[in-house]
């Protein structure tokens, strides 16, 4: 024979034990009572936690590609130049040679716009560079080369100046980097550009 507050809780018991009802019984009762309840709701919030969690994690490296640069084994940069000196522009030597050019201070396509590079054979002991840009980087270097006609563009290797060819018709997709490079020098550029 079962008795108040013994066996099955009732409601009668429940709230004797939480009005005050003091017996060590009641007391255990409505202790793992309130445990089964708490282990109920635990679980639930422990694993929308966990959820919380991942989806922090997956959404912050999302965000960290995105907003990141490339950070590639070879910095490629190509900028505007001027052939004279002004105001805010950054002095640059070409190349091994002792000629100067003027560098403006932003980067019109960099490591992040570029979609492929390879390496193609000149002469019998030079190599170029040949370089696609992707979309983005394609349609600024068009506009700034546009509006460049006639004046140089310098390329940067590792934050050097290579070559300095002046703009003739806008630049599109494709660009080469030629230079006194051999077949080991190209390769690495062209290996360390692309690299992600």
């Amino acid at each position: 024979m079962l008795r108040a507050g013994e066996g099955e809780r009732s409601p009668l018991a429940m709230r004797r034990a939480t009005e005050g009802e003091r017996s060590p019984l009641a007391m255990r009762r409505a202790t793992e009572g309130e445990r089964s309840r708490a282990r109920i709701v635990r679980v639930p919030i422990l694993a929308s936690a966990l959820i919380a969690v991942i989806v922090a994690t997956l959404a912050y490296t999302l965000w960290e590609r995105a907003a990141t640069p490339v950070f590639a084994a070879v910095r490629f940069e190509v900028r505007l130049a001027e052939d004279q000196p002004t105001p805010g522009l950054i002095v640059a030597q070409v190349g091994q040679s002792n000629r100067l050019v003027y560098l403006h201070p932003e980067i019109v396509v960099g490591n992040d716009d570029i979609a492929e590079a390879s390496v193609s054979q000149d002469a019998p002991n030079q190599f170029s560079v040949n370089v696609r840009f992707l979309e983005p980087g394609t349609e600024r270097i068009q506009q700034a080369t546009s509006a460049h006609i006639g004046r140089p563009l310098a390329i940067l290797i590792d934050g050097r100046v290579v070559m300095t060819p002046v703009v003739r018709a806008p630049i599109g997709e494709w660009a080469m980097i030629t230079g006194p490079f051999s077949r080991a020098d190209a390769e690495r550029i062209a290996e360390g550009i692309g690299s992600r």
